[in-house]
């Protein structure tokens, strides 16, 4: 006895459910439980057909080779895809995808119906069939059963496209035609559609006067043959190359300048308003810091008031040449003026013919080793200018010049080119019209002394003064 409790009695211990999963007996028989249960449960359940649905396998609309032929296309279905309903084994059933059948529909229209007005309508119906290796099960249902279709030929047009841009600019600018990213529109669809399509434009409204260049995006407009714009294409079924197009508007500034024609052998004091252009000024447009460059537009072409006959035409037409980076903005959009016209008033004035004496008559630049003799001895000249002016003229009031230095370097006759200038104040108002010629002639300046010292019985030909037209 020890501790006052009977000697060799053991203590009696308690059970524990935790402590039973340590037994290696017990675990294996609890695991082989477990298994053999679980495999009369799936076996069980694979035995039995179980119904299993697939959903969204898309629907094929198949048309007959004839309808293709004649160019006829479904435009839209009532439904795109199908849910089909199968029965088998659940281990072969759960695996299915709707890769694994094929859903159509078949229409075999007949192109008789197409009026060219309207979509035609038809039912068809659905069918599904598999397409994959597992077939051990069965399609019970398809849904839905049957679809709308609506179809048609199919047509395609390319139309231009209009500019309806509504914009102004502010005062001292310039805005240049609508820039549009696209030309043209290509439309396809239905027949019935596109027929319904008479054009295709732009229409956008600017509320603010620009001073900059814009730029926009702009959705594309139909119209019907009645020049409605058909706003609801949802029903139509179109198909658009592009539905929205990018729109620059360039806008420069403005400037009026002034036309100023040019002039040769115009005598100073003819009065400038005796010179009339039309159009007196245009309008140019272009970067601002080229226009405040720009104070007047020279004409291309020069007057000569030599060539100012009173018997000829006084009116002449001249191309308006454009700095660079500039345009002609004058009647922008209707008839664009290109030319301008000028017009010299020689009403009052008249012409007279006075012949200038040999005295009045200058050699310029004889060439070197060569005597010049003056074989013409006096040179009509026809003077244009006002009566008074005219009527007071005398040969020597004008002087002439006979200037050498472009005559070959030969011996013998010659004709030479002269120039003529009107002195006093008949200067400033009247010119010499026409251009005019007279006669030399060249020799040698040693043949001419020996000739000097030995007298001689020949004698010179004279040439006289041709005028030149």
């Amino acid at each position: 006895m020890k501790d006052g409790k009977p000697a060799g009695k053991k203590k009696k211990e308690k059970f524990s459910l935790r402590n039973i999963f340590y037994h290696n007996t017990f675990v294996l028989v609890f695991s082989f439980a477990i298994a053999l249960v679980t495999w009369f449960v799936m076996a069980y359940g694979s035995d039995r057909n179980l119904t299993y649905t697939i959903y969204d396998v898309p629907i094929t609309v198949v048309l007959s080779s004839e309808a293709e032929a004649d160019g006829l296309r479904v435009f839209n279905k009532s439904y795109s895809t199908a849910d089909i309903e199968v029965s088998g084994n659940s281990l072969i059933t759960s695996k299915l995808t709707a890769e694994d059948f094929k859903v159509t529909a078949s229409l075999n229209p007949t192109s008789t119906k197409l009026t060219g007005n309207t979509l035609q309508k038809a039912t068809a119906t659905v069918r599904a069939v598999k397409t994959s290796t597992l077939s051990e099960y069965d399609i019970v249902s398809v849904n839905p059963g049957e679809i709308n279709l609506e179809y048609d030929r199919y047509k395609e047009v390319t139309l231009p496209l209009e500019d309806e841009i509504a914009y102004s600019a502010d005062a001292g600018f310039y805005p240049g035609s609508p820039v549009l990213s696209e030309d043209s529109v290509t439309i396809s669809g239905p027949e019935s559609s596109v027929n319904k399509i008479s054009r295709v434009a732009v229409a956008y409204t600017l509320d603010s006067p620009l001073r900059s260049s814009e730029e926009f995006s702009s959705p594309i407009r139909l119209y019907d043959q009645n020049n409605q714009e058909i706003t609801d294409t949802s029903s139509l079924y179109l198909s658009l190359s592009t539905d929205t197009v990018q729109v620059t508007i360039p806008v420069l500034a403005r400037k009026s300048v002034a036309l100023v024609a040019n002039t040769v052998h115009q005598p100073g004091g003819f009065p400038e308003n005796r010179i009339s252009i039309e159009p007196a000024q245009i309008d140019i447009a272009g970067a601002q810091e080229v226009l405040d460059s720009i104070n007047e537009i020279r004409l291309a072409s020069a007057i000569d008031f030599a060539d100012l006959d009173l018997n000829r035409p006084t009116s002449f037409e001249m191309e308006i040449p454009l700095p660079s980076g500039v345009r002609n903005i004058t009647n922008a959009g209707e008839n664009t003026i290109n030319r301008a016209t000028v017009t010299i008033n020689l009403n009052g004035y008249t012409k007279a013919t006075v012949t200038v004496p040999e005295a009045n008559i200058q050699i310029l630049n004889p060439p070197a080793g060569k005597d010049v003799e003056l074989t013409t001895k006096s040179i009509e000249l026809t003077v244009v200018g006002p009566q008074a002016q005219v009527g007071r003229l005398t040969g020597d009031s004008i002087s002439v010049q006979i200037d050498l230095a472009n005559t070959p370097n030969r011996i013998g006759s010659a004709e030479a080119p002269v120039t003529a200038a009107i002195s006093g104040s008949a200067g400033e108002a009247c010119w010499i019209v026409g251009s005019y010629t007279a006669a030399i002639t060249l020799t040698d300046t040693a043949l001419v002394q020996a000739n000097a010292e030995t007298p001689s019985t020949g004698s010179a030909v004279g040439l006289v003064a041709v005028p030149q037209e």
